[in-house]
């Protein structure tokens, strides 16, 4: 276990739980707020950091436009520190992620701030403009934790300020007698390093969680190309692919005519891992794996299923597992017949040529999505999700937005919180680094799912030991900022 600390960067976040689609800033007294942030610690800006990514959700999409509002933001963030230039990158994502523990999305503002060659290389540098195949693709940050890596697809805001999605950068002369936005452009995407005391050396070392229930054992893979897999290994026999799965997922469905849990079409995930027999480790815990539910269990016994299933899942992940959304399968005839399609998406802009041909030729040697030899386990997503019943841990939080209900809180998210940063997409993070069989990328999009470092000191309940802790960083959340 290892435990990782932040070195140069702040964090600093303004969460609120309801705030209306159209900006009021009649409903925010801007001045009144900055006014009590400065008397926060955090702030004081000993270090001298003249950068900040500024994280906002749709509803403040227009407050990024505003010249004055914005030098008085970063103002604010360069604190006592006598700068110069201060860089601030904005950038409107979905939601941000509350504290971890809770799975509720939060809509605010939220900020890293740091030195700009150490958070945000190569900030002013001139970006080749985006490829024809990213056309209609929205821009994206990518958070570097170490090794590993992860890229936040931002948020659409078409509606809000008529732009696809919003990554700004600006620069603001901070000087007594000169006080201003002195340039400005738009990007499509950037880098920014969180510095960490000791780097995290693979994707073992961050935990994943995800809210999803089995559905059968863990099978061998016997026959695949690429994203298709069409045999797997049951009782000795190779079946195809979507039989089994198949007949579980239409007995679920007939039960739940008469249960009512299932309130619309079921998302189905495999978790694909490396052959057991490569490592005595995964021998041991896929003897552990949770049994797959023969029938549609009540509310609480779900729940119980949910988080046994999230901490066998960790595990795998920690250990090469992927996770990846089934997009069709079952029908036709013939050589078609019984096949399942595995989401091939891995990153979020297209790749390169080369790139391509490396992932055609890894398939043709048999190193692709699902190397004969794996094992293959399928999981539908959760349609409840567990209880909170411990004190909310901050951190650094990323991961995927859901529309299933959250729990109730015993403590919702209020006032200021310390140590805490990030944000969730709507629709999925993908994730880059060494530990990946097959290649180095990786899509993560299972409703309400989470990515934190790890953290084994930390206590939340059913996030038990997922945080990321950031030492002698200044973070905190406002929460009833409205908009």
């Amino acid at each position: 276990m290892y435990h990782y600390t932040q070195k140069v960067s702040q964090c600093l976040a303004i969460t609120s739980h309801v705030i209306p689609l159209q900006s009021d800033l009649s409903l925010i007294n801007y001045d009144e707020l900055f006014e009590k942030l400065k008397g926060r610690k955090t702030l004081d800006n000993a270090d001298g950091h003249n950068a900040a990514v500024l994280l906002t959700t749709p509803s403040f999409a227009k407050d990024l436009e505003n010249a004055q509002l914005m030098t008085e933001f970063a103002r604010l963030m360069a604190g006592s520190a006598d700068v110069g230039k201060f860089h601030v990158l904005s950038a409107v994502v979905d939601h941000l992620a509350a504290p971890i523990g809770s799975l509720r999305p939060l809509q605010g503002v939220s900020v890293l701030r740091g030195h700009l060659d150490d958070m945000l290389p190569y900030l002013w540098h001139e970006q080749p403009p985006k490829s024809r195949d990213d056309a209609d693709s929205v821009s994206a940050l990518t958070f570097s934790l170490g090794d590993p890596a992860l890229t936040l697809p931002l948020a659409r805001t078409t509606f809000h300020n008529n732009r696809a999605s919003t990554l700004v950068l600006s620069e603001f002369d901070l000087t007594p007698d000169t006080t201003q936005l002195t340039r400005q452009v738009e990007k499509h995407s950037q880098f920014v390093k969180v510095s960490l005391d000791e780097d995290i050396k693979s994707l073992a070392h961050l935990d994943m969680w995800a809210p999803l229930m089995p559905l059968t054992h863990p099978r061998t893979v016997t026959e695949s190309f690429g994203n298709i897999i069409r045999g797997i290994e049951v009782d000795g026999k190779t079946i195809p692919a979507s039989t089994e799965l198949e007949e579980i997922v239409n007995a679920l469905h007939k039960q739940n005519a008469h249960s009512g849990i299932l309130s619309g079409p079921v998302g189905v995930w495999a978790m694909v891992t490396p052959n057991p027999e490569t490592s005595s480790t995964l021998a041991e815990w896929f003897e552990e794996a949770p049994q797959p539910i023969v029938a549609l269990p009540d509310v609480d016994d779900i729940r119980d299923t949910v988080g046994a299933t999230a901490q066998h899942l960790k595990q795998l992940y920690s250990h090469g597992g992927r996770l990846y959304k089934i997009l069709s399968g079952g029908g036709g005839w013939g050589a078609k017949k019984g096949l399942l399609s595995l989401d091939p998406q891995r990153t979020h802009f297209s790749l390169s040529e080369e790139e391509e041909m490396n992932n055609f030729m890894q398939s043709m040697n048999g190193e692709g999505f699902t190397p004969q030899g794996s094992q293959i386990q399928f999981f539908m997503s959760a349609p409840v999700l567990p209880n909170v019943t411990e004190p909310f841990t901050p951190g650094v939080a990323f991961g995927v937005a859901g529309e299933t209900a959250v729990p109730r809180e015993p403590e919702p998210v209020e006032g200021f919180i310390g140590q805490h940063f990030g944000a969730l997409s709507n629709a999925a993070v993908y994730l880059s680094g060494e530990g990946l069989p097959g290649g180095r990328e990786t899509k993560l999009s299972v409703p309400h799912s989470r990515i934190y470092g790890r953290e084994p000191g930390a206590k939340m309940g059913i996030l038990e030991n997922l945080a990321y802790e950031l030492a002698e960083a200044g973070t905190i959340a406002l929460a009833g900022l409205k908009h």
